[in-house]
């Protein structure tokens, strides 16, 4: 560990996206690694520069101006490694989430098998499928060649036949392909990665090699019953990002100062989450939320499975997607005042023009939130229809996305995240204030001891822990009498009520004893309902008891919601 340290004390991240640029300085502070301070400025990888390197060294000159500590040189260029370990950095890292998503095609054989995992496949970054093609496709053949030279993609996916599985079916699709390609110009072809039978890798890399770039990954379907995606997942991730480097102006004049390849932040989010899923529950699994501007990044991991979806919602240039398969009800009925529908939406279309803009008003910033919670339940909703987690008990979930960081307060936040998520259990939350997990994911591949120190320090703050207990009583009847035992011996007794918000105080980073004793039948999902006292931990806003119901259902007459949302607002101390 001490050779570690030694070899690089201080690591700068660069986390470059689509709306802002941030410049994050790691340091050894009384031998261990500690988040030192941020630096941000504009993204500059668009109009008018099409550079990032602006952006990149615009951050870089914030954070020496917040640190007092030169960075750059005369030339402003980064003094790489340090000297003397006064000036400058010893390793750089970047992530990259900005870019135009890119257009795929995936390719399979049974529509429920093979092209069903390369369409999930596609989803684990950022990405449009605009055509899928399988056996069971019941176009005639020169319709299926005509639509695959019109979509014109930037990657095509190719997966079918199980291992030692068919050989034919596939051969005839990658020859199809082989002929669409050659009538496109060469420097318009597609890159093809394979994801299919391995008997059959030889064979594709003859009809293809000669035509357009081919990447080989494993077999994501290698039975008809199991699925695969761990490998295929970094793979793809890879070429994802070499298409960035030749698309991104300024990132491939950067690049040779890093350390290690540039990565996706959705990659470095993924390992982060991946790392955490292995140190916690297995029961549980650990849950990652990214609400950013472009994409919304979910990933979960336990101690034996992982996976990595993105979603195209956002709370910026991603909220066109949302608002074109949203009605304006389901935003509206979670502000706690009445807001005219046209504000409701002249404030949101004005946001995808000018994602950068931060809510000036109480108003303003009420709408981001509602909008936050329908993104949130999204998600939700569509991790759970693709089977990416085993149940909604997570131990903890990790959020971050400026909404969530800037203008809101903890109780705000925490409120969006119960009423988003709806978490099941007793769920730590975790709230990732400077966006950093990205970076501390790039920074595991060069230093393995950097991201554990970080994630153990104030980087992070613990927001609360929730308890979701459920009962079927009726609204306002007591359910449960609930005692915190603090280590001092002090304690504190609370009435539960159902469909209450009960908060227990308890700060973060100290620990009780949470006693429970149930009035009316209630459930806590995963615990035993007995007298032995839970051990638990705390947050900004403490010990939150959350027995409103799940699924929670709000009223449908409008005054009675509004008068509700902001009776759960009050019980939270908002």
């Amino acid at each position: 560990m001490t050779t570690l340290i030694t070899e690089a004390n201080s690591i700068l991240g660069i986390e470059i996206g689509s709306i802002h640029t941030r410049a994050i300085l790691f340091d050894v502070v009384e031998e261990s690694y500690h988040f030192i301070a941020s630096g941000s400025a504009g993204s500059t990888y668009g109009d008018p520069f099409f550079d990032i390197g602006e952006g990149a060294f615009e951050a870089i000159a914030r954070l020496q101006e917040i640190t007092g500590r030169i960075l750059l040189n005369h030339d402003g260029n980064l003094i790489l490694p340090s000297q003397a370990g006064a000036e400058g950095v010893d390793r750089l890292i970047i992530t990259v989430s900005c870019g135009a998503d890119l257009n795929l095609v995936t390719f399979g054989l049974l529509n429920d098998v093979s092209l069903e995992t390369a369409n999930r496949l596609a989803k684990t970054s950022f990405t449009n499928v605009i055509e899928s093609f399988g056996i069971n496709d019941r176009r005639p053949i020169h319709v299926q060649m005509d639509a695959l030279l019109a979509a014109r993609p930037d990657i095509l996916v190719v997966a079918g036949g199980t291992d030692r599985g068919a050989t034919r079916s596939v051969a005839r699709m990658v020859s199809m392909i082989a002929t669409v390609l050659q009538i496109i110009p060469k420097e318009e072809r597609p890159t093809v990665l394979y994801c299919g039978n391995q008997a059959m890798v030889k064979r594709v890399k003859e009809l293809l090699d000669k035509i357009t770039e081919i990447k080989v990954t494993n077999n994501i379907r290698p039975t008809i019953d199991s699925e695969d995606l761990e490998k295929a997942t970094v793979d793809f991730g890879k070429l994802m990002m070499d298409h960035r480097m030749q698309n991104v102006g300024g990132l491939d004049r950067i690049s040779p100062l890093c350390s290690d390849q540039p990565v996706l932040s959705s990659v470095g989010f993924q390992r982060v989450v991946q790392f955490l899923g292995k140190q916690y529950d297995p029961a549980k699994g650990v849950l990652g939320l990214d609400l950013g501007s472009a994409h919304t990044i979910a990933a979960y991991a336990n101690n034996k499975e992982n996976s990595i979806n993105v979603f195209p919602s956002g709370m910026g240039v991603g909220l066109e997607y949302v608002l074109q398969r949203t009605q304006i009800e389901e935003i509206e009925k979670w502000l706690p005042e009445l807001i005219p529908h046209e504000e409701i939406l002249a404030y949101l279309w004005q946001k995808t023009l000018f994602p950068a803009t931060i809510p000036a008003t109480c108003s303003s910033l009420a709408i981001e939130l509602a909008v936050a919670r329908h993104i949130l339940r999204m998600t939700m909703r569509e991790l759970s229809l693709r089977g990416a987690f085993v149940s909604r008990t997570f131990e903890p979930i990790i959020v971050s996305g400026s909404v969530l960081t800037h203008t809101a307060t903890p109780q705000q936040v925490l409120l969006t995240l119960l009423d988003g998520i709806q978490p099941l259990g007793i769920t730590p939350l975790v709230l990732d204030k400077h966006g950093i997990i990205p970076l501390l994911g790039a920074a595991a591949k060069i230093n393995p001891l950097l991201p554990v120190q970080v994630l153990e320090s104030t980087a992070f703050v613990n927001l609360a822990t929730s308890v979701t207990a459920e009962s079927n009583a009726r609204y306002g009847n007591t359910i449960m009498q609930a005692r915190l035992v603090y280590t001092s011996g002090n304690y504190i007794d609370a009435e539960v009520k159902q469909g209450s918000l009960v908060v227990l105080p308890l700060k973060s980073g100290e620990t009780g004893q949470l006693i429970l004793k149930t009035v009316r039948r209630t459930r806590i999902e995963d615990v035993e309902m007995t007298s032995e006292p839970i051990k638990i931990k705390g947050g900004v806003c403490g010990v939150v008891i959350d027995a409103r119901g799940r699924p929670l259902e709000l009223p449908a007459e409008d005054a009675r919601r509004r008068e509700l949302l902001k009776r759960w607002a009050f019980m939270l101390g908002g």
